[in-house]
């Protein structure tokens, strides 16, 4: 990746974000899904869990949509983000609306689900750390669900090998990630 100065450890969060997105904006994320989604449907974890909470990308996001296509057995869940309050986990196959800041999410009446249900949930993030640090962006609502899940449950973390890094940031309410998958395949993290 050429222009792009390499993720620096010291940085503040903001300067990781910054960095980041510059480099997110080189990939081609249409092409780096279907390779994800691969990995996620040849893992045992995957194919054996009873629920897996995934993500409506965001423009730019790698797309897991494809898990729904029969990809996997479980029941497939996705957040909510309400006016106020934390993420909210529903069925991916209820009714959408589209959020103000404009990425689908399910609408407010939508049954909810427990996030102590949740076998694995994977996770958008904007870079990650090799021990399983994540930066997201910025609103801490994911690191408020994640600390919510059962404590076997498993906590993947999702994105272009890229922007998988030896250290970023942490703070005392950041959950770490037990895995992280990227075009690469599904490792473990070092934590």
């Amino acid at each position: 990746m050429t222009g792009v100065p390499p993720l620096v450890p010291g940085a503040s969060k903001a300067a990781w974000r910054q960095l980041a997105n510059e480099r997110w904006d080189q990939l081609d994320v249409a092409e780096l899904s279907p390779q994800v989604l691969g990995h996620l449907a040849a893992w045992e974890p995957a194919r054996s869990a009873g629920a897996i909470l995934l993500y409506l990308p965001l423009p730019g996001e790698i797309d897991l949509s494809g898990l729904g296509d029969g990809v996997v057995n479980a029941q497939l869940l996705v957040t909510r983000t309400p006016p106020d309050g934390p993420l909210t986990v529903h069925p991916l196959d209820v009714p959408h609306e589209r959020h103000r800041y404009g990425f689908m999410q399910p609408v407010a009446d939508a049954p909810h689900v427990e996030p102590e249900d949740i076998d694995i949930a994977l996770v958008p993030g904007r870079v990650f750390d090799r021990l399983g640090g994540r930066l997201g962006r910025g609103a801490g609502y994911y690191d408020a669900l994640l600390s919510g899940l059962n404590s076997e449950a498993l906590r993947v973390g999702v994105c272009p090998s890229l922007l998988i890094v030896d250290r970023i940031p942490m703070e005392e309410h950041d959950v770490r990630m037990t895995h992280l998958v990227s075009e690469l395949g599904v490792r473990t993290t070092d934590h």
